[in-house]
Order: structure tokens, then C-alpha cells, then sequence
């Protein structure tokens, strides 16, 4: 199958880009991952996420589920057991990758090991690479990345600010960032300008569903600051408020899991978003967007027949003769906004009157 270098993750000026993370919700089966492709970008979904692993390169065989994959899966079999049956095949993800180039919908991918990076990168093609909060401090993928030839996403659910820094200088091969007292510093500007063009950092907070006391979407405006990278947020709370929340925060990216139908066995369904809501999400988001406009204070086309309304002119208070001095006691302002600005009062005070101006009458220059 022939495949096209990916498209490049596209963040312009206020647009947010919505990530539908579709993760393991296709159960294994390719022709239910293909639907959720269809559906998530019939919802307005800038790209898709699918994770590329193997279960034997993930997992030790007898490693235990984590809770919230025990409470919403009703089953205690081990993570190797769960995670066999929730695998793709290699050549699946050619198979997806072109059916999303074909929708026009960016596909991306989690990695979980070092193979994968090779796979995604080399076979795949693919230009955006996800690193999955769980592998913030997997030192062995996180050399193996080359964040200057593609884009990273660097999750950050379970992490401190020390992981997220050794992180980030494992990545960028250079210590990029120092960790002094609690506070960043930039340390070598000149990869930072390089850095900064291909790595995203995601705020997440790694539970699922995320109740909201614990969501800390005040990281996200923090990150901006002492990172100064475009940031995101991988949202695992149940709705779409957070998400909403998280973009008036300055998050440019969002990812959300997605779901045909949250009822579905599998550990992600319920923690998901269905096509309704997803696509309910996706045009608050726009919405919201259009809402912040340029963010430059002008009169907008909108308001231009009722500044002629709302503001006012000057006009003569009371009966001014012709060669009689403005001054302030003749001199007052009233609507409509279609003569002199009121700005220009005190140039005219003391100024003669050309003419007689009865009360009302706005005055002229």
C-alpha cells in the first residue's frame, strides 16, 4: 500500500485541534476502527490516534489490570490478556492510515516501545508521534526520538515538573531546561527555537473517568508560561466542560477519547465521548473560537449604525449667537453620534461662533 508523508499538525493563530483518540476502542477489530475513523471526522475531528504496541513488548504476563480497567471491563484478567485481544496488525495500520488520508483526517499514533518508533516513522511515514504519559520516563523511546525531523506529543498524566524537564532534555538530546527552586529555566536557547516548532506537551491526569476535582486545569496556563511550548490538554473526564475550560487556559490541543458507543466492552468506552457528544464538543470548541476573535480592539462592522445611535455630539445647550464664545455652560453633548466627537469640546471652548446654533443644534466647525 502506497502511503503519503502524514500531513503536519497545524495550529494556527486561535484554531484548536481536536484530536479524537479512538486508543483501543475498536476492540481489536479493524472494521470497527475504519467506523470510528468515518465517524470522527463526520464530527469534526482534526485527527484520529490509534496505539501502535504489542502486547508480549508492553506487559509482563502476570501484571495486573489498574482499577479503572478492572471497574470498566468487569473482568480481572491480567493487562498481557486484555491487551492480546485489543491488538492491530502491522499491516492494519497501513490500512487505516490510507483510509484517513482518503477522509482527509490526520492519523496518528501512540508508541510503546522502540520498534514502534521505527515502524510509525519508517514504514508508516507518519510525521506526528505521541508519547503516552505512561512512557514519560521511558528513557529507551524517549533517545530514540528525533523531535527535529518529526512532531512529538509528550503526555504528562502521573508526572512532576523533574520528570517532564528530564524528559523533554532526553528528547531534545540537550539540556534544554534546568529545574532550580521549582522553577524553569531555559538553559539552551538555540535548541529551544527548534524545539519549540516540533514539541507539544499535553496536560493530562492519567484516570479514567477523571473526576473533576482532580483535573488541575490550571496547569495548562503554567505550562505555557515556564515551558513556553504549545500546549495542550488529553482530556479523561466524563462531558466535554473540561475541554471547553482548558482552551479558555490557552490549550491549542485536545485530545479526547472516542467511542460509537459507550456501553461497549473494553477499558476506554465509558471514560469516551459517542459521535453525539464528540461533535456537540467540536462545534462549542469552534464556537468558542470564532467567540475569541483577534484578540486586536476595534469597532467592529457590527456596531458601525449604532455608533450613530449610542454616542453623541456636541451640541448648543442653550441659544448661542453668532460671535458669542463657546464655553462650557452653552455647550453640552446629546445623541445621535453624527456630529463633532465629544473629544473636541475643550478645543472649541473660547473659542467664536461662526453662526447662531439654537438649542439642540449640533455644532460645526
Amino acid at each position: 500500500i502506497h502511503l503519503k508523508d502524514s500531513m503536519t499538525l497545524n495550529i494556527k493563530n486561535n484554531k484548536v485541534y481536536l484530536i479524537a483518540e479512538i486508543g483501543v476502542n475498536h476492540n481489536g477489530i479493524l472494521s470497527l476502527a475504519k467506523k470510528l475513523i468515518k465517524y470522527a471526522k463526520k464530527c469534526g475531528a482534526d485527527a484520529v490516534k490509534f496505539q501502535n504496541f504489542k502486547a508480549e513488548k508492553l506487559v509482563i504476563r502476570n501484571a495486573k489490570k489498574a482499577p479503572y480497567q478492572i471497574k470498566n471491563t468487569n473482568n480481572t484478567e491480567t493487562q498481557y490478556k486484555m491487551l492480546k485481544k485489543l491488538e492491530l496488525k502491522e499491516k492494519d495500520y497501513f490500512l487505516l492510515k490510507k483510509y484517513a488520508q482518503k477522509l482527509k483526517i490526520e492519523f496518528i499514533s501512540s508508541v510503546f516501545d522502540e520498534e514502534s518508533i521505527d515502524f510509525l516513522n519508517k514504514k508508516l511515514k507518519s510525521k506526528i508521534i505521541k508519547i503516552p504519559s505512561g512512557e514519560i520516563t521511558n528513557y529507551l523511546i524517549l533517545k530514540k526520538l528525533n523531535v527535529f525531523k518529526y512532531k512529538v506529543l509528550l503526555s504528562t498524566g502521573m508526572s512532576n515538573y523533574i520528570d517532564i524537564v528530564k524528559a523533554i532534555n532526553i528528547i531534545s538530546k540537550n539540556k534544554v531546561y534546568e529545574l532550580r527552586k521549582g522553577k524553569v529555566f531555559i538553559k539552551n536557547k538555540k535548541i529551544y527555537k527548534k524545539l519549540r516548532k516540533n514539541l507539544y506537551l499535553l496536560h493530562a491526569v492519567t484516570d479514567y473517568p477523571l473526576k473533576d476535582k482532580y483535573a488541575n486545569l490550571n496547569c495548562i496556563g503554567q505550562f505555557i508560561k515556564d515551558f513556553k511550548l504549545v500546549t495542550g490538554y488529553s482530556d479523561h473526564t466524563s462531558g466535554i466542560l473540561a475541554s471547553l475550560i482548558s482552551v479558555a487556559k490557552g490549550a491549542k490541543i485536545i485530545e479526547k477519547h472516542f467511542t460509537l458507543d459507550k456501553n461497549m466492552k473494553g477499558p476506554d468506552h465509558s471514560a469516551s465521548l459517542n459521535p453525539n457528544e464528540f461533535e456537540k464538543m467540536a462545534e462549542s470548541l469552534r464556537k468558542f473560537e470564532i467567540m475569541c476573535g483577534s484578540g486586536k480592539k476595534k469597532l467592529q462592522k457590527c456596531e458601525l449604525e449604532n455608533v450613530k445611535i449610542s454616542r453623541k455630539s456636541i451640541v448648543a445647550k442653550v441659544l448661542i449667537k453668532k460671535s458669542q464664545k463657546f464655553t462650557y455652560k452653552n455647550l453640552t453633548t446629546k445623541r445621535p453620534g453624527t456630529g463633532l466627537n465629544p473629544f473636541l469640546i475643550e478645543k472649541l471652548i473660547n473659542k467664536t461662533s461662526k453662526k447662531r446654533y439654537f438649542p439642540d443644534e449640533q455644532i460645526k466647525i
